[in-house]
């Protein structure tokens, strides 16, 4: 360093400097394998960041593959290689001590880089970001840049070979070479996805300029609530730094105002960093439980008296944890997160690409899907993009759910399969999780880091060689699941070193004896659907800890259909067609499907019929396990269960899928009855069928006794009083045989049960069915909650004729029944993108009017289909 001083001393430094290279990019295929007609003149790409088919596609040479069949028919385009390239400028040469460094942020993924020729870097992992200097390699004037990628597919075969790995590998993709390629593994084709192996630039790529720079800016925070008060402890990390340079660090409140500057900080082993003490502090909260204010943290590097570089990062004022602690009366350990020492349930969905091409994701579209997130209730998000199987997302959506108070559950991409963990693997997992940890750890929003999704079930499914008690990391390398030392050791050291108060879970599902046990950590709940096909009335017996995904399929809206049957024939607008199953990736999908429709309902066959119908069937089977899982958060030391996450918020294309949103942001009938399960205050009702034979051995003298259960949640921080109603109506005549009102008091953030009633009797006896309705209202006679109880299956019902009234005055929906009780009532209009609903299918009972917002209707008219309406 002494020498470098010296030199510096007649030098005057480089302030940090930065050219988005976005602009002049050109694209060729280079050695055409296969094709019939190859071309090796460059075209200009449809975007930057940028994809192959998406430039394929601007050009027609491909057509779009999330139309009609168009999927199979550009499988060649992921066996190609691909060039790409675009001229830059310098003026000057790098002067000494000076830095020019090319910043890749995502490189998709077998990619090798040539400024002029000449090779400067060789890439092969997709969620690195990569940079490299290119001082010896430039000239003044035009400069050119060239990445060629290779195909992912043909290299990850070729390392299968090379290496000897034996993957073990799941249905849901496509091609086991997937687990030695650090690609998006969606890509290879999921069950809710297809196989469109993508390569190119796909996220930006700079070039910076500087004498030193400011590497990283990162916060540990430590609060403490009862004081309202916080200490901000803020590390500048710095590159290329001299003796005698300094930072200056600043604090800024949410509102924009200075609230402290640090003095000048020395830099000492190339880091430097301070402490702000916050009195009067404003914590970040998940939505529901306050506010979301954030803190900016500011550094500036100075040398000389000038400053060389500014940096400075979003944060929020909180603690989180996952909390595994002994329960009252009941085996195992508790598993929910903490924020600011309130237990939180965590109600959400499993988040996926928001396209399978993510380079055309707007920030307008991750806002939109985020805030439906909120609106909808939910609270925590998972992801394959932030679950293993898709990409570490984007800065934006991170951004955005600290602004909105989403937690956000985070894993490391490694999904359903056994890695391999060799010398060169663990290294790039390495500088993977680093290079990202860095990058996120900042947000306040990423409450927990978990290992990888599924892969633990897998191993005990390929029965790998896994010694619970073998506390070795060393041995676990010579098993035939060598990634446990991932799991287990690698990403739990970077962790403790980049996010020590950031919760590490070692995988989903992970905890207990088994992988999935139900009383320790979570569980991944697919007896129902997967597995075993379990009915899903079974799902309030299928419960555990935290259960981090379950789901039923349903097709999407019937526009969403419409857009890729566009140029098919009509005989293709049929819910069993070719190629409306060709958007169903769903492994036995068709029996799945048809044996939970025919198990529950009675139904037809016409498209736009099948839509509402497995729509219907995904929304009470969401609404029967949301309900009875959060009934079991019943209070400290009672937290049977912390939280329930849906497989999944929405797909990657146009697809029948179990998400709540589709490809164009419609929401399924199943994201309002969520909404509605999961509000602050919510109900629940169980009806219980207990058997009292007349004597021991009887088969034949049986009394059925049926009881109707009843509870509410509440999960604000507030115990509240409402008004309870109960009410009975037989279902062929609407006729009312019971009602009873009592005041009750809800207890703040847990469970209370309501009542345990025997069914009314009815004058048309025994098999007369009687639905069960119940609300609760407060002082002023709004309704706060509602909730019904039906026989099921719904299929053995005789459904009547419903006269039904429906008035439009403004944005507001008036919908009655003036006869008998509805089942699952759908409004809809014509333009189905113009109107934000609200509300959506739900139950009528005589008596009770219901309203929906509907925001933008101006005078549209309503259609609607309600179960049993077409028998």
């Amino acid at each position: 360093m002494g020498d470098h001083c010296r030199l510096e001393d007649d030098l005057t430094p480089t302030e940090f400097s930065r050219i988005e290279l976005n602009t002049g990019w050109e694209f060729k295929q280079v050695g055409a394998i296969g094709v019939p007609e190859p071309t090796d003149k460059f075209a200009s790409v449809a975007q930057f960041p940028t994809n192959i088919h998406l430039d394929l596609e601007l050009h027609k040479r491909i057509p779009d593959p999330f139309m009609g069949l168009n999927e199979y028919k550009v499988q060649w385009v992921g066996e190609q290689q691909w060039l790409y390239k675009t001229d830059f400028a310098i003026q000057t040469k790098p002067g000494h001590l000076e830095k020019l460094v090319l910043q890749f942020d995502g490189l998709d993924t077998f990619a090798d880089v040539k400024v002029n020729g000449r090779l400067v870097l060789t890439a092969n992992n997709m969620h690195r970001t990569y940079r490299v200097e290119i001082n010896d390699q430039v000239q003044v004037g035009t400069n050119v840049l060239e990445i060629l990628f290779d195909s992912a597919v043909i290299r990850g075969k070729q390392l299968i070979e090379e290496s000897g790995f034996k993957p073990g590998v799941t249905p849901q993709s496509t091609d086991p070479s997937r687990l030695v390629v650090r690609k998006a593994q969606y890509h290879y084709g999921w069950n809710w996805g297809p196989e469109l192996m993508t390569c190119g630039p796909w996220r930006p790529i700079r070039l910076d300029r500087y004498s030193a720079r400011i590497s990283d800016l990162w916060a540990s925070i430590g609060i403490s609530v009862k004081d309202k008060s916080a200490a901000v402890t803020v590390t500048a990390d710095i590159e290329s730094a001299f003796e005698g340079d300094t930072v200056i660090f600043t604090l800024i409140d949410p509102h924009g105002q200075l609230i402290d500057t640090s003095d000048p900080v020395s830099i000492v082993h190339n880091s430097a960093s301070t402490t702000f003490n916050i009195h009067k502090a404003q914590f970040w909260w998940p939505t529901g439980y306050g506010k979301q204010p954030l803190y900016t943290v500011g550094s500036k590097l100075i040398r000389k008296g000038l400053v060389l570089h500014e940096r400075e990062r979003r944060i929020g004022l909180r603690h989180a944890k996952i909390c595994q602690t002994p329960l009252i009366e009941a085996s195992g350990t508790s598993f929910f997160l903490q924020v600011n020492d309130i237990p939180i349930f965590s109600s959400g969905s499993n988040w996926c690409p928001a396209d399978h091409f993510v380079p055309r994701v707007t920030n307008g579209k991750y806002r939109k899907l985020l805030e439906m997130f909120v609106q909808a209730n939910q609270n925590m998000i998972r992801q394959v993009k932030v679950w293993g199987g898709g990409v570490y997302e984007e800065d934006i959506f991170y951004d955005i759910c600290d602004e909105l108070g989403i937690m956000v559950w985070n894993d490391f991409m490694l999904a359903c399969g056994t890695f391999p963990a060799d010398k060169a693997f663990l290294n790039t997992i390495t500088a993977e999780a680093d290079d990202n940890l860095r990058r996120l750890r900042h947000h306040p929003s990423i409450v927990a880091w978990s290992g990888n999704n599924e892969d633990y079930l897998f191993a005990t499914l390929f029965k790998t060689q896994y010694d619970i008690n073998d506390k070795y990391p060393e041995n676990w390398l010579k098993t035939n699941f060598p990634s446990r030392y991932i799991y287990e050791k690698l990403l739990p050291e970077l962790c403790e070193k980049l996010i020590p108060t950031t919760s590490y879970h070692p995988g989903s599902p992970w905890g207990g004896k088994s992988f999935n046990d139900p009383t320790v950590g979570d569980t991944h709940m697919w007896e129902v659907w997967h597995a075993s096909s379990k009915p899903y009335q079974d799902y309030p017996k299928l419960g555990s800890r935290f259960i981090s995904e379950f789901g039923i399929s349903s097709l999407p809206h019937i526009k969403t259909i419409e857009s890729y049957l566009v140029g098919s024939s009509l005989s293709e607008r049929h819910p069993h067609s070719r190629t409306v199953d060709s958007h169903n990736k769903e492994t036995l999908h068709e029996r799945k499907l048809a044996t939970y429709l025919v198990e529950n309902f009675r139904y037809n066959y016409g498209l736009e019929e099948y839509i509402y119908i497995s729509q219907l069937l995904q929304a009470e089977a969401m609404t029967c396990a949301m309900r009875a899982w959060r009934r079991e958060w019943k209070g400290p030391g009672r937290e049977y269960c912390g939280g329930s996450l849906i497989w999944q918020f929405n797909p990657t294309w146009q697809v029948t899928s179990k998400a709540l949103v589709d490809h164009f942001l419609r929401p399924k009938m199943a994201y309002f009855t969520v909404k509605r399960d999961i509000a602050p205050v919510s109900l629940g009702l169980e009806r219980k069928t207990i058997k009292h034979r007349r004597f021991k051995y009887t088969r034949a003298f049986i009394d059925n006794e049926t009881r109707i259960l009843g509870w509410a949640t509440n999960v604000t921080l507030k115990s509240v009083t409402y008004t309870l109603n109960i009410k009975a109506f037989e279902l062929s005549t609407g006729k009312e045989i019971f009602d009873k009102t009592e005041t009750k008091e809800l207890g703040s953030n847990m469970t209370t049960e309501l009542f345990d009633i025997e069914l009314p009797a009815t004058m048309g006896g025994p098999e007369e069915a009687v639905i069960i309705s119940s609300c609760l209202t407060n002082n002023d006679g709004v309704v706060i909650a509602r909730c019904t109880n039906w026989p099921q299956p719904y299929k053995y019902l005789d459904m009547p004729k419903a006269d039904i009234t429906v008035r439009i005055d403004g944005d507001k929906i008036y919908v009655r029944t003036n006869d008998v009780p509805v089942k699952g009532l759908a409004l809809y209009v014509e333009d189905a993108d113009s109107v934000g609903f609200e509300d959506n299918l739900i139950d009528l009972v005589p008596g009770d009017e219901q309203v929906v917002v509907a925001n933008g209707m101006n005078g549209r008219s309503v259609t609607y289909r309600y179960y049993g309406i077409d028998f």
